[in-house]
């Protein structure tokens, strides 16, 4: 099955070093986030600002960029080529990391929330979480999961949607549908005790994110970036982008599915209002792309944009087990306000991403097959495709 050639951008092989740039800024923002995440559990308003700032747009920015960098010569597969790639690129990244996190947790004690950790229906409890709702094991895999099944919808919807024209009409109609759609079932929801039940593969919000993913491969096809702006345009289009979300976050209100957080999450389908909600995720996603582009392309910082897949899942260590005691640490020793949270979360998360670097190297070195990239051979394992 051929895509039809009108839908492309022009294939190319060379990567797109302001897009890694990124996907760096959107890793780093995961892991500034989840640390102020349980510091905001620990009754800090200040983090609780911060949390709802960042959330509202940062796991959008994931989307978008993974749209920005959808390969066309994927989408020419056979259904059940493209389905063996994404199922060995996707899934078993998740299998293999969530078994990890299954082992370490029957060694170290960690934070797993309601799971009781090493015990047998702790662990049954677990994989019930995992396959019908919330990866309990491994919080941050989550993603693995659902970007899976939006690039299952891609794989379909791409063959309807070959014009620009089309891929802004297909955009604004998966959004109302996957709004209302979350909206009316309200799938995950914490509160009311949803958490394990009909959340196969984050179905129900791939169709909603899909949108946004869409919004990446519209912009990849105006090749926006590219070439140009310059700094001069770029660093003050920036800096407005941060003021509008800064200044309209707050009115973000109405359709959460966690009213405790009452922020942006992508993991429960909590977006809020219909308008404020993508206004302030799309000029978020704005922001970090005009930074990226003026940034200089640092190398560690790139290479670490082209392994997020991996990142993602080992933020797990320190949202399972550092991010916890170290924020209670900074709640009883150190004064709450918004610079002493803001300094601690940018030093941990320096901290936590420079940890990562020589675990993500030789995940890559000697496991690239159980770590997405299923067509590398390694020392242990043959490549799988």
């Amino acid at each position: 099955m051929n895509v039809n050639p009108t839908f492309s951008y022009q294939a190319t092989k060379e990567r797109i070093r302001f897009i890694d740039m990124a996907r760096f800024i959107a890793m780093a923002l995961v892991f500034y986030g989840h640390f102020i995440e349980r510091i905001m559990y620990l009754k800090n308003p200040t983090a609780a600002a911060q949390y709802k700032f960042i959330y509202s747009f940062h796991m959008v920015l994931f989307f978008v960029l993974a749209g920005y960098v959808a390969k066309q010569s994927d989408l020419s597969f056979g259904f059940w080529k493209f389905l063996k790639q994404r199922t060995l690129s996707r899934l078993l990244p998740f299998v293999f990391f969530t078994a990890v996190f299954m082992l370490s947790a029957a060694i170290f004690p960690g934070d797993f929330f309601h799971l009781k950790l090493p015990s047998l229906q702790g662990y049954l409890d677990g994989l019930a979480n995992t396959v019908f709702g919330i990866p309990l094991f491994c919080v941050p895999s989550w993603f693995l999961m659902i970007i899976f099944s939006v690039e299952m919808v891609h794989y379909w919807a791409c063959r309807v949607l070959t014009s620009d024209r089309k891929i802004v009409a297909g955009l604004v109609l998966f959004y109302v549908a996957g709004y209302l759609f979350n909206g009316r079932f309200d799938i995950v929801n914490p509160l009311k005790g949803r958490v394990i039940g009909w959340n196969y593969l984050f179905i129900h919000e791939a169709i909603f994110m899909y949108a946004f993913y869409l919004l990446g491969v519209w912009m990849r096809r105006r090749a926006f970036l590219r070439k140009g702006p310059s700094p001069i345009i770029l660093i003050p289009a920036a800096m407005v982008a941060f003021f509008i979300v800064f200044f309209t976050y707050r009115l973000n209100s109405g359709l959460f599915s966690f009213p405790p957080i009452d922020a942006v999450v992508i993991l429960f389908s909590s977006h809020g209002h219909y308008i404020w909600f993508p206004l302030t995720a799309v000029t978020g996603c704005l922001m970090v792309l005009f930074v990226a582009r003026t940034m200089p392309s640092w190398t560690p910082m790139v290479w670490m944009g082209q392994n997020t897949l991996i990142l993602m899942c080992l933020n797990g260590i320190f949202y399972h087990y550092i991010n916890p005691p170290m924020a209670q640490w900074v709640v009883d020793h150190l004064q709450g306000t918004p610079l002493t949270v803001l300094w601690v979360g940018c030093a941990m998360t320096a901290g936590s991403l420079t940890a990562c670097m020589p675990m993500v190297y030789l995940l890559k070195r000697w496991l690239p097959q159980l770590v997405g990239r299923p067509t590398m051979a390694g020392p242990l394992l043959k490549n799988l495709i």
